[in-house]
């Protein structure tokens, strides 16, 4: 039994829709593993979904021209559809779980890392900032001393001045 070249060309079509469905599946199971290692607003999970909707939009779009020139063909969308849902119930529960676990304690490992080797960077900070918070102080309470003995000398020789000019303060005794 021979099968005409159409018939397989079809055949094709129909199993790179599958193959097309299952991997943008994947894909979007990667955006809910990063979802779930890096924590984020409303806002910034739809511009990931718009923005991979958007590319898978046009990835569909590449491989229907490609394949089909353009038409629109509803066994390619089935196909499309019977990937994802093959994929969904088989392999991306354990995907999305075991990856997300994997890299969530990567994650985890790095920032506790990071924290270990910036601790004695932080303590020298924290001695170096009390440092010139004690200098700081130091420079205002010498300040403070250099002030009042300046303000008593200044006193003392007005006092001076004024006993040496005469008994009313007169600096200016013209009489």
């Amino acid at each position: 039994m021979h099968i005409s070249g159409e018939i397989l060309e079809e055949v094709r079509l129909f199993a790179n829709s599958v193959v097309l469905g299952a991997a943008l599946t994947f894909i979007y199971d990667g955006w809910l593993i990063l979802r779930k290692v890096f924590k984020h607003n409303i806002f910034w999970i739809s511009a990931e979904d718009l923005l991979f909707w958007f590319g898978a939009a046009l990835t569909v779009f590449m491989c229907l021209h490609e394949q089909t020139q353009g038409v629109l063909r509803w066994f390619v969308v089935a196909g499309a559809g019977i990937g994802m849902l093959l994929y969904k119930n088989s392999v991306s529960r354990f995907y999305v779980k075991y990856i997300g676990d994997l890299l969530l304690h990567i994650v985890v490992y790095i920032k506790r890392l990071a924290y270990f080797v910036c601790k004695p960077v932080k303590w020298l900070e924290k001695c170096v900032k009390s440092g010139f918070l004690a200098v700081n102080s130091g420079i205002k309470k010498v300040t403070i001393i250099l002030k009042n003995t300046l303000t008593a000398y200044i006193k003392w020789f007005t006092i001076a001045l004024c006993k040496h000019n005469g008994e009313d303060g007169d600096l200016h005794n013209d009489e």
